[in-house]
């Protein structure tokens, strides 16, 4: 980059900040930051298992949106959310994780996705809103002989097909057992990256 274009960028080096956990925590904008990209993935669902094959947990799901900034001066809101337990019986849903500020404005959501029942169907995959792109996670598999699969949420955690593993991170469901616990969610995550 030549010394004008550092000029005309006000010298800022971009930076990204992430997070795996918090809950209404803040953050606060970087000095000479003009714009930020935000994006946020919900909590991945557990899975089931033992005595009956476990269906898989939901994705977490996903949300982006880039807007303008007064570094130094703007902040945020966010919750990073957490990982749903896997269990012998039906797995637990994850939770939200979100980002809102009044200026710039914006309330983004990204749902959890849900716990996979014990010898039923997987967990739902989370939605999301708020976001310029919004993707809802995928369902996990349904259960079947080695467990369903954990959901991947968009852009991030993988489909979990390992028996009773837990999910992918950030946001990806656990995968189902059979005679044994199913595989807990993967946490969400929140990231704000500044140019």
């Amino acid at each position: 980059m030549g010394i004008q274009q550092l000029l005309a960028a006000g010298g800022f080096t971009p930076v990204t900040r992430t997070y795996n956990s918090g809950s209404g925590a803040t953050e606060n904008t970087p000095p000479g930051a003009r714009n930020v990209t935000i994006t946020i993935w919900g909590g991945g669902g557990g899975a089931s298992g033992t005595g009956t094959p476990g269906a898989g947990g939901g994705g977490g799901g996903y949300s982006q949106i880039s807007v303008a900034v007064v570094g130094g001066v703007d902040s945020f809101t966010y919750t990073v959310g957490s990982s749903g337990g896997g269990a012998s019986g039906s797995g637990s849903a994850g939770t939200f994780s979100n980002v809102n500020s009044v200026s710039p404005s914006v309330l983004m959501t990204a749902q959890p996705g849900g716990g996979g029942t014990s010898g039923g169907t997987g967990g739902a995959g989370g939605t999301a809103t708020g976001g310029t792109t919004n993707t809802t996670g995928s369902n996990g598999g349904n259960a079947n002989a080695g467990g369903g699969a954990g959901g991947a949420s968009p852009n991030g955690g993988g489909t979990q097909s390992s028996t009773g593993a837990a999910g992918n991170a950030p946001g990806g469901g656990g995968a189902g057992a059979n005679s044994a616990t199913g595989g807990s969610g993967a946490a969400g995550r929140v990231t704000f990256a500044y140019t």
